[in-house]
């Protein structure tokens, strides 16, 4: 399942098409069932409002997945918001007018490029990389270095400080970026996306036609809806990731 939100968008889109293919095809098979079914026993037949039990399940799960999606986005862009402002503060104490620490300033560059080349386009933030860890050594044991020259101490306790909002701001990206994407809820909502089709062909057994209008809607309903949830599942993958860029510039790319 979670391959599926690592595809470009167009295959995406081929690979949801086919879901609602798969869930009309599963709705139009139940509804030739309870037809033959129904001709023996009208009174079997669900009322119409019935709908709406099921429906109503399916409509909330769509909206948790989605309310989690844009969620999570959100912080991921407030997330590598912080990290960029706590490189930019550091790089800038580092730099020649200031402490002239070149040193550090080369260290926090390091760590802009390891985190954009092996957690960001690698791993899409999924996970921590060595190399990562091996740069925040580094900026710790210049930091340190520092505290023990003349430096006044307000200046070490602020790069102290920006530096710990460096690493919670890394910590929220990973965190984001490798739970983003709860499972269960994702079976849920693909269950109760059947189940709703196999109740409209049982609230419509005695109408073929309707039911198969019906579940024509319904399927085209649900499979766009959950290509652009799919699609917007991963903030780092998909048609509107959150580009590494970020944590050079202030603007979010389109």
């Amino acid at each position: 399942m979670s391959l599926i939100f690592e595809l470009s968008v167009y295959v995406s889109f081929i690979v949801f098409l086919v879901l609602g293919i798969g869930v009309y095809a599963i709705g139009r098979v139940a509804l030739h069932l309870l037809f033959r079914h129904a001709s023996h026993d009208v009174l079997s037949i669900p009322i119409g409002a019935f709908i709406s039990t099921i429906a109503t399940a399916w409509a909330l799960s769509l909206g948790f997945v989605a309310a989690d999606i844009w969620t999570a986005n959100s912080r991921a862009d407030q997330a590598t918001s912080e990290e960029r402002s706590s490189i930019s503060r550091l790089i800038g104490a580092a730099s020649p007018d200031i402490l002239n620490v070149p040193a550090l300033r080369s260290a926090l560059v390091d760590y802009r490029e390891a985190v954009v080349k092996d957690e960001w386009l690698k791993n899409s933030n999924i996970e921590p990389a060595a190399t990562v860890e091996i740069e925040l050594q580094n900026i710790r044991r210049q930091i340190v270095d520092l505290a023990r020259t003349d430096i006044p101490t307000p200046i070490i306790t602020q790069l102290v400080h920006d530096f710990d909002e460096l690493q919670d701001a890394r910590n929220t990206r990973l965190s984001v970026g490798s739970t983003s994407v709860d499972m269960y809820k994702w079976y849920l909502l693909l269950f109760l996306t059947i189940l709703t089709a196999i109740t409209i062909s049982a609230t419509h057994a005695d109408r073929v036609v309707a039911g198969v209008k019906a579940l024509i809607i319904y399927s085209t309903t649900a499979a766009f809806c959950l290509w652009i949830l799919a699609i917007h599942a991963n903030p780092y993958q998909g048609l509107e990731r959150i580009e590494p860029s970020l944590l050079f510039t202030n603007h979010k790319l389109g």
